[in-house]
């Protein structure tokens, strides 16, 4: 029998009008480090996929950077590249 990995958690997050995230926040191999995956939805189809090393958070900041990632400005500017292009040029 497998065991379920207590050390994840899932959140479906809002991001900018009809865009929303499956996020799944992972626990890394070291205390403070975190896996953060993105499954991205466009009017609940999908539309791509990202991951982020989060590096010095503990459980509550990592947990509440998930749960706000519309006022993360570089994972929002990662997913604005992703989906439109890069943004720089």
């Amino acid at each position: 029998m497998s065991q379920i990995n207590q050390s994840i958690n899932h959140y479906i997050v809002p991001l900018e009008g009809a865009l929303k995230a499956i996020a799944e926040l992972e626990a890394g191999h070291s205390p403070g480090n975190w896996l953060l995956s993105l499954k991205l939805l466009y009017d609940g189809e999908p539309s791509g996929q990202a991951s982020f090393n989060l590096y010095g958070y503990s459980e509550p900041e990592a947990k509440e950077l998930v749960q706000n990632i519309h006022r993360h400005e570089f994972i929002m500017r990662e997913i604005d590249d992703l989906l439109f292009g890069d943004s720089d040029t």
